[in-house]
């Protein structure tokens, strides 16, 4: 009965509004997301974007600072702490034997791992009900959102 209830919201016709309403939403959804893992592992929510940063992909630390927007001795310091709690390692640049190279350790993925999953699997869920065309919009809307957020910070 709940799926049709949604459904039947779903066929309301929405306005502009709503779906500014709808991204706030979504953002205070993932912040505070992003609060329970940050506490979960003990760290602030600056250090919680690095660790998302390194999730995606092992990065150099010269890269950390530039999309944290912090110095060379900030970075340090934040990765000193990571480091201390077991959530990254840093191994030489195989390709630099003067660089180095910061992973996320296994320990970073069983602590935060399973909230994120949880969310993602509901997402996965939830959008098994959408139509091709209905998913096409959404992807494409929530794009067009995420590019207006970049485009406001630059």
């Amino acid at each position: 009965m709940g799926r049709m209830t949604d459904r039947k919201r779903c066929d309301v016709d929405h306005s502009v509004e709503d779906l500014v309403q709808v991204c706030r939403r979504l953002y205070e959804a993932i912040d505070k997301l992003d609060t329970r893992a940050a506490s979960l592992v003990n760290v602030s929510r600056n250090d919680l974007r690095c660790l998302n940063l390194l999730a995606e992909a092992p990065s150099k630390p010269s890269r950390i600072a530039k999309e944290l927007g912090l110095t060379s001795g900030s970075v340090t310091s934040l990765l000193d702490r990571l480091e201390r709690a077991n959530l990254i390692r840093r191994d030489r640049d195989p390709d630099d034997r003067r660089g180095v190279v910061v992973h996320p350790t296994e320990h970073l993925f069983t602590t935060v791992g399973p909230l994120y999953r949880s969310t993602v699997l509901k997402l996965e869920e939830r959008a098994a009900e959408y139509s091709q065309t209905e998913l096409n919009d959404a992807v494409r809307y929530l794009g067009d959102a995420a590019r207006a957020y970049e485009d406001s910070g630059a």
